[in-house]
């Protein structure tokens, strides 16, 4: 890694999506993360182990760590500006996923039912079944956790914060999830979102890669406790159907040859602080049903805007 890079790293600007310590380089192409050990040894793992390969497409991009206590001098004057959370002894170096695009709508989805591992405190343990129980996960592996959608005439996000997706019912989800997704002049949404003959086919691809994960995964016996699908897709209408038009030329690959993210939308899987990989552990049926109500979520959304 070069350190020179590094060395002016920014706070990360996008409150969606983010942590605490969470730093970008000045280029804006990589995010420097604060990293629990757990989360350190999945990266690695996906990286070496051909057993969990078939994820790779679905997570950010692992490009290395940079330990706290380097050595280094430049990295000591990068490091000496941030406050590391208790427990996050490295810092991982992860693609930013907000660079492929000029204004990134940002959901982030909590999934699964379960949120502690046998190492949670077990005063943590009673408020994180709580969350759940009072919450749309338990029920439905999902819950809304925050959102921003950029207004077409300010050029400026909206966000919503935490509170409104532990706020909703179960019978409230769709109607949540359709404010992350909003068409533009529709007396709902006003001046957020994106035409319908633009968000109908980034719908319609962020629906077929969901169900990608959702085959992969359910091939695999792992757990992702406190994991976290985002989903973002580009607010700015001239460059949205750009990445549409290019994609229905060549619609099999989303990167091109440069590494430029050709699609006007992603998904990946992100927060891997409590996974775990190991045969014999079966199919992690709370993620699988957080997955499964996304499609139908999805669904739901298409369905709507094809029959106005």
């Amino acid at each position: 890694m070069n350190t020179n890079a590094t060395s002016a790293s920014q706070p990360h600007p996008f409150r969606v999506i983010g942590h605490a310590g969470m730093r970008t380089t000045p280029d804006g192409s990589l995010i420097i993360k604060p990293s629990f050990p757990a989360e350190l040894r999945f990266y690695e793992t996906l990286m070496m182990d051909p057993y969990i390969a078939p994820m790779r497409p679905f997570v950010p991009r692992f490009l290395g760590t940079l330990p706290e206590n380097s050595g280094l001098a430049d990295d000591a004057a990068q490091l000496s500006g941030i406050s590391i959370p208790p427990g996050r002894t490295e810092f991982v170096i992860l693609e930013n996923l907000c660079n492929a695009f000029s204004k990134p709508n940002t959901l982030d989805i909590k999934l699964g039912t379960v949120f502690h591992d046998d190492k949670t405190d077990p005063a943590k343990v009673l408020r994180m079944q709580r969350t759940s129980r009072e919450t749309t996960s338990l029920r439905t592996g999902v819950r809304l956790t925050e959102f921003q959608v950029y207004d077409t005439k300010t050029s400026q996000p909206v966000c919503t914060p935490k509170s409104y997706g532990k706020a909703i019912k179960e019978s409230e989800l769709a109607k949540g999830f359709a404010q992350c997704f909003p068409v533009y002049g529709e007396p709902s949404s006003s001046t957020l979102g994106l035409p319908r003959r633009l968000l109908l086919p980034i719908l319609r691809g962020i629906r077929e890669a969901v169900a990608r994960i959702r085959e992969t995964y359910s091939s695999l016996e792992m757990r992702i406790v406190g994991g976290s699908l985002v989903i973002m897709y580009e607010a700015d209408w001239c460059l949205a159907e750009e990445g549409l038009r290019r994609h229905s030329l060549q619609p099999l690959d989303d990167h091109t040859e440069s590494g430029v993210r050709r699609l006007p939308y992603l998904v990946k899987i992100v927060d891997f602080a409590h996974t775990r990989v190991g045969r014999g552990l079966g199919p992690d049926e709370g993620v699988l049903l957080g997955l499964n109500t996304m499609l139908k979520l999805l669904d739901g959304r298409i369905t709507e805007l094809s029959y106005p």
